[in-house]
């Protein structure tokens, strides 16, 4: 053991034991390769929960809105009300079932600011109630009673700035839903967190692989072993121990807890010597990498729910929000959002949203965009894997895979997914 992992090791033995429902046998991933089970899971978990579409910063002031094609699921308008509250439409028009909001192109989302929308198609008109306000040629109509008329409405609430939705007849609460882990966090600054950095793409893999891929710390020093040490025995030793981890599962959500390294000293004058083609030389010279700026923000006092797990050189909290969204805390005081739609059973799109506070001057600009960099560039190695770990399990020459005492939350996330499955089925719902 080297020193680093000397001084972040704890002695705490097993974690998996600690939840005897969750067993330490072989599993199946079968739930991640069948056709039938991707359609019954559409609809018992996606139907069913509340699913975070954006952060109240997106719509600032009376008539902003943004839309969000959700696949499976529809398009929604997402609207700031009059009185302040936020709403959600299925974008839907109620004459002929047109999309009423959209640009030059139907198929991309789009924002702005209105004080009504107006279908494309005919010229209805529907204020940011989402009632009909206007049917053009009203007369030429039979029986029609406009004020019965608009777009859908959808559940929609906010927690900590962040938008949900859910497509439920009879939701639960919001707040119900998210339960006293996640609400403990409502008081972290994330509304002061503005300076964006963005990255999406789709991947040929099912949704719940991608979720695998971080949900454990064992496969660094292989698929990012580059960025840590080219030599692989001696990136094996500069990751933290097993024991320096800490997890905890409050269904349907789930934490993991990571330790990091502390920020560098301040830079000497001329201390970096000549430039080298080295990433960690350029960490240096930028004071960041990929756990955050090494010049860290003052943001004010944060939530004691913050490292329970009192990890020694604690890096970061990634709280999992059933089903499909993490928001990632950062010692260094800024945080991340992960984020999996499924379109098919076997693709979905990726969305990793960065946010801090905004830059003072030149040199925080930059030290942000390095780490925004290293973070979309370790998310596109993490991604590549999905790719092929789908198409080798499609095969089915393998129906059983060991996870090791450090994968117990990829054992818990398939086992709540199966769950939920399973009491809809029961339940007899359509």
């Amino acid at each position: 053991m080297t020193g680093i992992q000397e001084r972040l090791a704890t002695g705490k033995g097993k974690f998996t034991p600690l939840y005897p429902e969750l067993g330490t046998g072989p599993v199946s991933y079968e739930d991640s390769i069948s056709q039938e089970f991707f359609e019954a899971e559409r609809d018992a978990v996606f139907r069913r929960s509340w699913l975070k579409v954006g952060r109240v910063e997106q719509v600032p002031r009376t008539g902003s809105y943004f839309t969000r094609d959700l696949p499976g699921l529809g398009s929604i308008v997402v609207v700031r009300q009059a009185d302040g509250s936020v709403a959600a439409f299925h974008n839907v028009c109620a004459h002929r079932g047109n999309k009423v909001v959209w640009q030059e192109h139907p198929g991309e989302e789009t924002k702005g600011f209105c004080r009504e929308f107006s279908c494309k198609y005919h010229g209805w008109r529907y204020g940011l109630d989402g009632r009909v306000t206007h049917v053009t040629n009203e007369e030429q109509f039979f029986g029609l009673d406009k004020s019965a008329l608009g777009m859908p409405r959808v559940h929609c609430d906010t927690w900590a700035g962040f938008i949900f939705v859910n497509f439920a007849r009879d939701a639960e609460p919001l707040s119900g839903f998210l339960g006293d882990r996640m609400l403990e966090l409502e008081s972290y600054p994330f509304g002061e967190m503005t300076q964006h950095f963005g990255y999406k793409t789709r991947i040929k893999g099912n949704w719940k692989l991608s979720i695998d891929a971080v949900l454990e710390w064992y496969h660094p020093p292989y698929v990012h072993g580059r960025f840590i040490d080219p030599d692989v025995s001696k990136a094996e030793k500069l990751v933290p121990p097993v024991d320096a981890y800490h997890y905890d599962i409050f269904e349907p959500h789930m934490l993991t807890s990571v330790p990091g390294p502390p920020p560098l000293p301040p830079r000497e004058p001329g201390a970096l010597g000549p430039a080298r083609r080295d990433q960690k030389w350029v960490y240096r010279l930028f004071r960041a990498g990929l756990f955050g700026p090494d010049d860290v923000p003052d943001v004010g006092p944060l939530p004691a729910a913050l490292n329970k797990g009192r990890i020694n050189s604690w890096g970061n909290d990634s709280f999992w929000l059933f089903p499909n969204f993490s928001f990632q805390i950062w010692a260094r005081n800024f945080y991340i959002t992960y984020q999996y739609w499924p379109e098919s059973l076997d693709s979905h799109t990726y969305e990793l949203d960065i946010y801090f506070p905004p830059p003072r001057n030149a040199q925080e600009r930059l030290a942000q965009e390095l780490v925004a960099d290293s973070t979309i560039e370790f998310a596109m190695q993490d991604s590549n894997t999905v790719e092929a770990t789908h198409s080798a399990l499609a095969t089915r020459a393998n129906g059983k895979f060991h996870l090791s005492d450090q994968e117990l939350l990829i054992r818990n996330f398939h086992k709540v997914i199966r769950d939920a499955v399973a009491a809809h089925q029961s339940s007899g719902e359509r």
